[in-house]
């Protein structure tokens, strides 16, 4: 399962520009954010959805990995929408790395679908960044328990029904192990930003211009959104499908990590919710919603 050397490292593409590329500067950054990451609940942590924009927006949502990865974590899947390659629906497309460059040190790869990955995927899973922002945390808890962690990436842009959800949520049961997800051992990440809001994301819904009200409403349908998924209520996710719910870039993958959870029976909390307002502390028409959702096993 560990990563083959015949295989490119996905270098850290992304390091540099949307995060700080020089290693102190970014230990630095991830250090900064633990004061706003408190550990509410206890039990093993298998699964999440975290934020994937820049880490100067994203890192607050990222940050409870370090406080609720509390055991030693060893495989970690990151499924994340396509941002600029087109994908057929309903399938994870995997690709093959020997190992994933950060600027806090490499991190191993694994392989858990050799029957879907293909090298010819490596493109689309190198230019994409919605994979990338949770790498450098993973390095620093790696660094901090000193025992390597393997990671594996899958692109999921669409998911058309519940049906398929739960499928795609059974094919990663069975490559990961349910006994190794319950403990812990290894974690599956849905990386998304909740609600686009503003004429630059063609979606205004209540004005064009961002009041307080309508902040509020946004923020309201994305803690439906995120309370549907802690629930696993997969069917009232699909059935209420509207452009919303569209301009929430990782919808799809977060579904299948939500059918992923509800076959575990674990336990899930919408742990944060913020908006790009919030942390420039600007007035904008324009702003991105951030919502992180954690799910833990408590038997």
């Amino acid at each position: 399962m560990s990563g083959n050397d015949s295989y490119p490292t996905r270098n850290a593409r992304y390091a540099g520009s949307w995060y700080p590329g020089e290693d102190n500067e970014l230990r630095s950054l991830i250090l900064g954010t633990t004061g706003a990451a408190v550990k509410r609940e206890a039990g093993p942590l298998s699964c999440a959805v975290l934020p994937h924009a820049g880490l100067y927006y994203s890192a607050r949502g990222i940050a409870p990995l370090l406080c609720d990865v509390t055991g030693v974590l060893k495989r970690v899947l990151i499924l994340s929408p396509s941002h600029y390659y087109r994908l057929s629906p309903d399938i994870l497309s995997a690709g093959r790395f020997s190992g994933y460059q950060t600027p806090l040190g490499k991190l191993g790869s694994f392989d858990p679908f050799p029957s879907v990955s293909s090298v010819e995927v490596n493109p689309a899973l190198e230019k994409e960044h919605a994979l990338e922002m949770v790498l450098p945390f993973l390095a620093f808890i790696q660094e901090r328990q000193g025992t390597p962690i393997e990671v594996a990436m899958a692109l999921i842009s669409e998911v058309n029904d519940t049906v398929s959800a739960r499928n795609l949520a059974s094919t990663i049961k069975s490559a990961l192990g349910r006994e190794s997800l319950l403990t812990g051992e290894t974690l599956v990440i849905a990386s998304s930003d909740f609600t686009h809001y503003g004429s630059r994301f063609s979606y205004t819904p209540f004005g064009p211009e961002v009041t307080m009200d309508v902040i509020s409403k946004v923020q309201s349908l994305d803690l439906d959104t995120g309370n549907a998924l802690v629930s696993g209520d997969l069917e009232t996710l699909f059935s209420s499908r509207s452009h919303q719910r569209l301009s929430v870039c990782g919808i799809a993958g977060a579904s299948v990590v939500s059918a992923l959870a509800s076959s575990l029976h674990l336990r899930g909390e919408v742990s944060d919710y913020y908006t790009s307002l919030d942390v420039t502390g600007e007035i904008s028409n324009d702003f991105v919603a951030y919502e992180t959702i954690l799910w833990r096993n408590h038997d």
